[in-house]
């Protein structure tokens, strides 16, 4: 009885374990019966995987969430007249006219036209003396220009407040030579060479045709410093480039850049 006692628990798991041994020995047997009466083979493995199903579309939900995560911006400037009142003029022959831009907002440039100087050479006087002729603002788009040119007379490295360059040197003969090397003392440009058919032209400044629509009115041949009236407002140009012009307001100083749209 003391055995019995100290080792009671132990029996009882061994009598479960043959229990669980005779389930499994019934089970496999079974089977067989079952396989032999059906004619059905019953397998004890795990059964395969099924092949997984396609991935969803999500295109069009993704779509959507690109619209919301990428809204677009609020603007509050353009054509619409919610926050931006439109200004209407009269034209002189009674057209009402529809103003969205005024000031130098709605400046047009029409046209910008260079300035150059021309430097040529003429001839040789005297075998030493170097006829050479200087015009200044010229267009070098025109083929012709009727300005007449200022005519001096260098000598070899000679410098004089009568031109604005220096004789450095020739090619060919000294008395006849075939192009002449010019340093411009006014801007410091050396290896400068000119000859008898390839005049120098150098672009100094610019003119600016342009165009203010709300007042229908057209200003040509405007250049640095000029003052212009917008509105009712004066403005100075500041500023003229082979493609852009800047005009500053005489009454707060603020400074618009115009750039021209050159035609095709």
């Amino acid at each position: 009885m003391d055995f019995l006692k100290k080792h009671y628990e132990k029996m009882i798991l061994c009598v479960v374990l043959l229990a669980l041994a005779g389930a499994v020995l019934w089970m496999k047997s079974a089977t067989e019966k079952v396989s032999e009466t059906t004619g059905v083979s019953v397998s004890t493995d795990p059964p395969p995987r099924s092949t997984p199903p396609p991935p969803l579309d999500l295109s069009t939900d993704q779509i959507a969430l690109a619209q919301i995560t990428n809204a677009p911006a609020v603007l509050l400037s353009g054509e619409h007249n919610l926050f931006n009142p439109v200004t209407w003029k009269r034209e002189p022959n009674g057209r009402l006219l529809k103003i969205l831009k005024s000031g130098p907002d709605a400046l047009v440039v029409t046209k910008i036209i260079p300035l150059a100087r021309v430097i040529n050479y003429i001839r040789t006087d005297e075998g030493s003396i170097y006829v050479m002729g200087i015009q200044k603002d010229v267009d070098p788009n025109q083929t012709n220009n009727n300005s007449r040119p200022k005519v001096v007379y260098p000598r070899m490295d000679e410098r004089s407040k009568s031109f604005p360059f220096i004789v450095r040197g020739v090619k060919g003969p000294t008395n006849d030579p075939t192009e002449i090397n010019l340093e411009m003392t006014d801007t410091g440009e050396s290896n400068l060479w000119v000859s008898a058919n390839k005049p120098l032209v150098q672009v100094q400044s610019y003119l600016a045709d342009l165009k203010y629509p709300p007042e229908s009115k057209t200003m040509t041949k405007e250049k640095v410093k000029d003052n212009i009236t917008l509105d009712g407002e004066p403005y100075n140009i500041v500023e003229i480039t082979n493609d852009a012009i800047r005009v500053k307001s005489l009454r707060t100083t603020h400074t618009t850049e115009i750039k021209w749209t050159k035609s095709p």
